[in-house]
């Protein structure tokens, strides 16, 4: 009832918009920040944080907005998720026979693993990182490459 053929075209925008927006305000920040000695950064992904780490100056606030940012791409979408499958999970037990459920219940279940195949790592490796309790770099940078590399490879084997 939310995805209709009239709202779709302004659903799209919208969310490619707000994509633009989470992604371009951190980045705006690093160019205005001082820096005075090495610039290279020690990560596989474009990430900010390691960028405002080192700044001479204080790089509170773009690194909270940073932190915000991931926090609601990353939170935003699993609630919403989550949310979704409450009233699936509803709509499916309203189904008499109990045969019948078995295949959405499967269909979700699988889609289910995937998502938390992905969420998981990814959201561990941000928070670990951002509280500083992640201290090495190579275990870093192994835990968000295989967050992003192995549910993609997985997908076509769940489904």
């Amino acid at each position: 009832t939310i995805n209709t053929n009239v709202r779709t075209p302004l659903i799209i925008p919208g969310i490619g918009s707000l994509v633009v927006l989470l992604h371009t305000s951190p980045v705006t920040f690093a160019p205005t920040l001082p820096y005075c000695s090495s610039r290279e950064v020690q990560r596989c992904c474009g990430e900010h944080g390691p960028v405002y780490k080192l700044a001479c100056t204080d790089s509170s606030p773009p690194r909270q907005l940073g932190t915000a940012k991931t926090l609601t791409a990353l939170l935003g979408p699993l609630t919403l998720i989550i949310l979704t499958y409450a009233i699936v999970v509803v709509a499916v037990t309203r189904i008499a026979s109990i045969s019948q459920r078995w295949k959405p219940f499967h269909t979700c279940l699988t889609h289910l693993l995937l998502l938390l195949l992905s969420y998981i790592p990814l959201t561990l490796a941000y928070v670990l990182g951002n509280l500083r309790l992640i201290h090495n770099f190579h275990l870093y940078t192994a835990v968000l490459t295989v967050s992003v590399t192995i549910p993609p490879m997985l997908n076509p084997i769940i489904y």
